[in-house]
């Protein structure tokens, strides 16, 4: 029983509790004595050094404080005359008893340049009686004495002698101005008698001796001394020493200073020591009760509880508790908190087993194939999909490994790869083919998650696989449709444009030449409109099909969209590539569509170039190129080869406006679009003013380029409907802005590009619904050629406007081939002529004729009439007597900046 009582944790806690307040209690008594009789005796130290310190400054102020008065009374004109011509009332008047007593000195010596004592007293000031010099003292100042070195202008300090300890000064004597020379030495004595030590003793609170230094009385620590050092030593419980060494004049007969004060902080730390211990020991007291208490209300309980626990630990019984406890304490909550949980345990034994069995039926429900295996390999566990992925039953191989059950391969189906990659969950490899015993093969994925024990060790892997065969043909299937057109199977523009960043890399690193071409099928429009879009498909999937079989081996064709085809040309230089380029021409050329009854025949324009290490292009370089040659063919009427070359004039008009096109764009978002106003000039009394707006566009030196630059660029590429929203918006703003004060009829240009785009109307209405412009003010100017090509949109643009007030004129009127049989199908209220006509009218009676004959049938129908290319006053009065309204050129104004 004793033994038991000794093992459990009540007697452990007792036995630490007492062993620890023991060792806890000795170990601070012993610091906190240890720290404090060291800091006690450390502040007695540093006030003993403190004291001996201040005694030692003491006395050497002394000595400086009689430096001073000597070296004043050595350079006084009066002491130096007296030196070179002995005068008795220099002495009576300077060296009285007076000046002994003032001075604090005991005796004064002037000694000329040769040695010899010229005056000599010692006077007591303290007894009023002559003072005898000690012969020591008396040598010292005597002819060849310590203080009459000749070398040392001046010399002083301490000097022992058995008679007592003395402050000696002396100091040559010069004139006042220290430049001169010396007539002799001026030498003053003051005694360390008792009553100036026992004021530094007030001073300092020590009492002080000095004495000479003696080998056998300070031989222990006279090294230290030497070093100007400060030695402390306790003489009693009562009394301390502070020992500092002054040096005398004579350096072999230096001076010890001692200093002797009390021990009150050594009795002060006695005190608290004792103090100490007694807090200590009832401390002990307090905490020997606290654990008396601490066994009752704490241990005694917890150790029958942990019986209770050790007894429910070795039973079967689930139903066992432990004994509830009395009190509200932290003790009688866990009790109750043990049974809690002992009633929960029970509960989540009865969740547990359902869990596993539902745990049980999910696995057997999930479509991937898990199996365990131990360390060793051999399969523990299998569900369904497992045992129909791998073809065996779990009955069958809980005595086989897992690496028995199948055989594994790399995607090319030829490299085996080691069972262990099942288990392996560190495997970088991904996804490999499954080969069961009977041949059917899947792909398949893994996850391996090893489990571990409560040591950490390793018992089992679960493997769980995942059959992506499905997956995977579906993704080869995608990965083909994504590099490969649709409809005719020929690879697309992104695996196409990845070829030839191939062959351009390779024509750079290996110094080799290929070539590459774009196809445009011409007339293939022809059979779309005629017979849809479905007809052009069958066309395109045919005519592949026939180029595809043309093409070698080594060569790659693609569709990059619509009716467009590219072919690369490995390892082929341009005089061969042009040779089977013209093959598959003749090819395209002999081709013949039929669909519906309807034959259709279509050819090809081919834009060639060279790939090589001498043209250094990138990818988007060189596609710029061969599509800039594919343009050019199809410029040139079609149906043939043009090949690039770095010099070709077409290529590069192409280019520049392909470069036009980029500026257009940035300038509309830069805002870098202005307009100017040329105001015309009226040719007829009483008529209203007119002005034409013009579009610039500004540089980047400031400069502003014309029309002519920009404008055949947007045409060309379809943006002039934007260019032309943009000056009607920035036209109608600014009229609206000049308000009444703008006294012109505003011709605003419209392109024929513009006249058919859907919503243009409606844009234009907006604009002036938004800027409140007076409508009789705008005058929208169009081509003749413009009209012509859009005849019936733009007599519907034209009838809209004019209903709500607008104006029309009709531009280069003059210049088609049938311009006056559409004048009078249109609704315009202004003819301009052709300036071609205007600006040779003095000359040419042909263009004087036709300008009158322009003038006379646009005032038959009401209409007024404007020349353009008014470039001087002689054209300008010949239109005034053919009768022209307005006259339009820089003879008549520059365009100006309108804003």
């Amino acid at each position: 029983m004793a033994e038991k009582h000794f093992t459990g944790l009540r007697a452990k806690m007792l036995v630490v509790v007492a062993a620890g307040m023991i060792l806890l209690f000795t170990i601070l008594f012993l610091a906190a004595r240890m720290v404090l009789l060291d800091g006690y005796s450390k502040l007695e130290s540093n006030k003993t050094v403190i004291q001996v310190n201040s005694a030692v400054t003491l006395l050497k102020e002394q000595t400086k404080q009689l430096d001073g008065i000597v070296s004043e009374y050595a350079h006084w004109d009066d002491t130096y005359q007296y030196m070179i011509q002995p005068d008795s009332r220099y002495i009576e008047s300077n060296y009285t008893d007076g000046t002994f007593t003032n001075l604090k000195v005991k005796a004064i010596v002037l000694v000329n340049s040769e040695g010899e004592a010229i005056y000599k007293r010692g006077f007591d000031f303290s007894t009023g009686k002559l003072w005898p010099i000690p012969k020591l003292l008396e040598q010292a100042v005597s002819k060849d004495g310590l203080f009459l070195d000749p070398s040392k202008d001046h010399l002083s300090g301490f000097f022992w002698t058995p008679e007592g300890i003395y402050i000696v000064s002396a100091t040559d004597v010069l004139p006042s101005g220290g430049n001169g020379l010396r007539r002799g030495t001026l030498i003053m004595v003051r005694h360390l008698d008792q009553s100036l030590i026992a004021h530094v003793e007030q001073i300092i609170g020590a009492n002080l001796t000095i004495e000479p230094m003696l080998k056998d009385r300070f031989a222990d620590m006279q090294q230290i001394l030497a070093n100007n050092g400060v030695v402390v030593k306790p003489l009693s419980d009562t009394q301390v020493a502070g020992y500092a060494m002054i040096k005398s004049v004579d350096e072999y007969a230096n001076l010890v200073v001692t200093t002797l004060g009390g021990r009150e902080i050594f009795a002060q730390g006695e005190y608290t020591l004792s103090f100490l211990s007694w807090a200590t020991s009832i401390i002990a007291l307090m905490l020997a009760g606290i654990s008396w208490i601490f066994d009752r209300m704490v241990l005694l309980r917890l150790e029958r509880m942990s019986e209770d626990v050790k007894r429910i630990g070795e039973s079967a019984n689930t139903k066992s508790r432990v004994r509830k406890l009395n009190g509200q304490d932290e003790l009688a909550s866990l009790s109750n908190g043990i049974n809690g949980m002992l009633d929960r345990i029970e509960d989540s034994q009865y969740e547990l087993q359902l869990e596993k069995d539902r745990a049980q039926v999910t696995l057997e429900g999930i479509a991937d194939a898990v199996i365990t295996s131990n360390e060793a390999g051999f399969v523990l566990y299998m569900n369904a999909a497992a045992e129909r992925l791998t073809g065996v039953d779990l009955s069958e191989v809980k005595t086989k490994t897992l690496w028995s059950l199948f055989r594994l391969m790399a995607e090319d189906k030829t490299t085996p790869v080691n069972s262990t990659w099942l288990t392996d969950s560190y495997s970088v490899l991904e996804e490999v083919i499954l080969e069961r015993a009977d041949g059917a093969e899947f792909v398949i994925r893994k996850s391996a998650s090893p489990l571990y024990d409560s040591d950490g060790n390793t018992f089992a892997i679960v493997t769980v696989l995942h059959d992506v065969t499905m997956l995977r043909n579906l993704s080869n299937q995608l990965s083909f449709q994504a590099r490969h057109d649709q409809l005719t199977g020929l690879i697309n523009r992104y695996e196409f444009d990845r070829k030839t960043q191939i062959a351009i890399d390779d024509a750079a690193t290996e110094n080799r030449i290929h070539c590459l071409a774009y196809i445009d099928l011409d007339q293939f429009k022809i059979v779309n409109d005629t017979c849809g879009h479905m007809a052009g498909d069958v066309l395109l999937k045919q005519l592949s099909n026939h180029i595809k079989a043309k093409v070698r081996s080594s060569d790659t064709l693609a569709r990059l969209g619509g009716d467009e085809f590219a072919l690369l040309l490995m390892g082929c230089d341009l005089d061969k590539a042009q040779e089977i380029i013209e093959s598959l021409l003749q090819v395209v050329r002999e081709y013949r569509f039929t669909f519906d009854d309807k034959v259709f025949k279509i050819g090809a324009s081919v834009g060639l170039t060279e790939i090589s290490p001498s043209h250094n292009l990138t990818l988007s370089e060189l596609l710029s190129t061969v599509d800039s040659a594919c343009y050019t063919a199809k410029e040139e009427g079609g149906n043939r080869i043009h090949v690039y070359r770095s010099d070709d004039k077409d290529i590069k008009e192409h280019n520049n406006q392909l470069e036009w096109v980029s500026r257009i764009h940035l300038g509309l978002e830069k805002k870098q679009f202005v307009l100017y106003i040329q105001r015309m000039e009226s040719l007829t009394a009483g008529a209203e003013l007119h002005c034409e707006l013009l579009i610039r566009m500004q540089a980047m030196d400031g400069s502003y380029y014309p029309p002519g630059y920009f404008l055949p660029a947007a045409e060309r590429y379809h943006l002039m409907p934007i260019i032309d929203r943009w000056v009607v918006g920035e036209a109608l703003s600014i009229i609206a802005r000049k308000g009444a004060s703008f006294p012109y009829v505003c011709a605003i240009n419209l392109s024929g590009q513009t006249l058919s785009e859907e919503g243009f109307l409606e844009y234009v209405i907006e604009q002036i619904k938004l800027h409140k412009v007076n409508t009789s003010r705008i005058c929208f100017e169009i081509t003749e050629t413009s009209v012509i090509a859009n005849l019936n949109k733009a007599r519907q643009f034209m009838h809209a406007l004019r209903e709500i007030g607008c104006r029309f004129s009709l531009d280069d009127f003059g210049s088609g081939l049938s311009s006056f049989a559409y004048l009078k199908n249109l609704e315009v209220d202004f003819l301009k002529i052709d300036g071609m006509f205007v600006k040779a009218i003095v000359n040419n009676k042909i263009d004087r004729a036709m300008v009158e004959s322009i003038n006379n049938v646009g005032h038959v129908m009401g209409l007024h009439t404007i020349a353009e290319f008014a470039e001087n006053n002689e054209i300008i009065n010949i239109l005034k007597e053919i009768g022209v309204d307005y006259a339009q050129g820089y003879g008549v104004a520059k365009p100006e900046l309108f804003e």
